[in-house]
């Protein structure tokens, strides 16, 4: 199945790099660097198989502590060409591959998270509030050096991800849920009052001032109005949603796509997959990925 799953992968940014660069050594470049990552990936698996989940909890430490070093090492050493395009500092670019070390520092981030869980309901076998309070403030400390790193980087969509490990981290620690409630109304308050704030452009002059860029605030208003700006910021996006439209219910054929989607094979692919095999080509795809993550006992 994730044999099958990678092929499609494979030929989807195949498709992509066709059509974006109008064949040649570049579509070569693409599938190549791809077949890198899949070894490089698989073997990663095969390594980390072979420990065992105490022998997990000793690597944690190390594997947190190399994943800061790297996000803070792309701080200087970032890709120039991807600065230019995104405004982020959050590439490494080594030949023909470019990777986030944010990406890296995912898996390690979760396993320190749940080291430090395990350890902290170990030694407060009786939860109370307090212990709970604790445990909180234990997996913020952790969090704050990725934030604040990433923060640097100027890649808030990654750190908002990060932000959102550790929220549900903290649902399936144990925590109360006299804690987790009132913690999740609040945060939705927030972010429902920064959303207010967003859209009057004296909320944007305050929001400003606090850090928020343009950039963000474009990206607010393409997802509340995806189609008021089709030929600047929600370009992609537009483009994205005509390309899968399409597709229609079985798909235009492989390799045969009409539609321009700029830099599909990144976060857009999956505008390839729904152009060229339709709706049930989309929905067959989803579920090989529903079954890969079923447990196998």
């Amino acid at each position: 199945m994730c044999a099958d799953l990678a092929l499609v992968g494979l030929g989807s940014i195949y498709v992509a790099a066709t059509h974006d660069t109008g064949g040649g050594t570049s579509v070569m470049k693409q599938v190549v660097s791809q077949l890198m990552w899949y070894a490089i990936g698989t073997v990663a698996v095969v390594i980390i198989m072979q420990f065992d989940s105490e022998q997990l909890w000793k690597v944690a430490p190390i594997a947190y502590g190399l994943g800061i070093l790297l996000l803070a090492a792309v701080l200087v050493l970032y890709s120039r060409t991807y600065f230019l395009q995104t405004g982020a500092k959050s590439w490494f670019q080594l030949g023909p591959l470019t990777f986030q070390p944010s990406e890296v520092m995912k898996p390690a981030y979760i396993l320190m998270m749940g080291r430090v869980i395990v350890d902290h309901n170990d030694h407060y076998p009786v939860k109370t509030t307090r212990s709970d309070w604790i445990l909180i403030g234990k997996l913020i400390a952790w969090t704050l050096p990725v934030a604040a790193l990433l923060k640097l980087q100027n890649d808030f969509g990654t750190m908002l991800v990060f932000f959102a490990i550790l929220a549900g981290l903290v649902v399936v620690s144990g925590v109360t849920w006299k804690i987790i409630l009132p913690a999740f109304l609040l945060v939705a308050g927030i972010g429902g009052a920064a959303l207010a704030l967003v859209i009057p452009d004296s909320g944007r002059q305050l929001l400003e001032k606090i850090g928020f860029q343009a950039y963000q605030f474009s990206r607010v208003d393409t997802w509340l109005h995806p189609s008021s700006d089709t030929s600047n910021q929600g370009y992609q996006l537009w483009q994205s949603m005509k390309a899968i439209g399409s597709g229609g219910i079985t798909g235009t054929g492989f390799n045969n796509s009409h539609v321009y989607v700029p830099v599909r094979e990144s976060d857009m692919i999956f505008s390839v997959i729904g152009e060229n095999f339709g709706f049930i080509g989309s929905c067959f795809i989803d579920f090989c990925l529903f079954l890969t993550n079923l447990p196998n006992d």
